[in-house]
């Protein structure tokens, strides 16, 4: 509607009626005879094409630059089709200069762990790791969110508990071989709704859909400073700093 409220605007109206008289007025003249009436007459009809392109290249401008303004303001860096192993060289560039924050948010991050695992020591090294994952038995262990999950990823029952269980004795692990690290995980008992992963100034961000592996879903990386970047990161802080809806990690 707004579109249509443009290209009908009192201002557009009169500039494509102008140019409509200038075509008319073309043929009208290239029909005089003799070469100077059809060469005026043709550079009539010129001009009125030309005011015609010249608008409408101008609303195509303006549109092209709205959605870059849209884009700008949510701070949208780009998308890919899946995420875990299509997109884990984007990962791993972002990984290898990180200095200050890598947050995680996700179900029991399997993936993660088979990839990184190795890397966890030298994160908490140079940066403060948080990692949240999924509390296996919230909100009731024999009717769990990630008993749910497991259903509808089409996985045997049990499948992130067990992910969930690897991760943890994976910390507990780290914990004795490098007691003074930064790297922090907590068990979330909210419902899941998107996976999270904030590497310094960006942010890698993508639902959780039906019936689909969650590392298959579209992925989204966004910057700081961006619409979007904030409220995932809102998201993270409120479901971390909030104890009734994530516990630390048993030692």
């Amino acid at each position: 509607m707004n579109r249509l409220r443009r290209w009908l605007s009192p201002t557009s109206v009169i500039y494509l009626l102008a140019n409509f008289i200038l075509f008319l007025a073309g043929f009208d003249v290239a029909r005089i005879p003799g070469a100077l009436s059809a060469g005026v007459g043709s550079s009539l009809i010129a001009a009125g094409v030309t005011g015609w392109v010249i608008y409408v290249y101008i609303l195509v401008s303006e549109r092209r630059v709205a959605i870059l303004e849209t884009v700008s303001e949510f701070g949208l860096v780009d998308i890919f089709e899946a995420r875990a192993v299509l997109i884990k060289r984007q990962y791993d560039d972002r990984l290898s200069k990180a200095h200050v924050q890598i947050d995680i948010m996700g179900f029991g991050l399997k993936a993660l762990r088979e990839d990184y695992a190795d890397q966890f020591q030298a994160w908490g090294a140079r940066a403060n790791v948080r990692i949240l994952l999924i509390d296996p038995s919230s909100p009731n262990p024999l009717c769990s969110y990630a008993q749910q999950r497991d259903v509808e990823e089409a996985d045997p029952p049990g499948t992130i508990k067990k992910d969930v269980d690897q991760f943890i004795e994976k910390m507990r692990t780290l914990r004795i071989k490098s007691p003074g690290h930064k790297f922090e995980v907590r068990l979330y008992k909210c419902l899941p709704s998107v996976n999270i992963f904030r590497i310094d100034d960006e942010l890698f961000w993508g639902p959780y859909l039906i019936h689909q592996q969650s590392r298959k879903t579209p992925t989204l990386l966004v910057r700081r400073g961006g619409l979007l970047y904030d409220q995932f990161l809102e998201h993270f802080e409120r479901i971390w700093n909030d104890n009734t809806l994530s516990t630390p990690m048993n030692p």
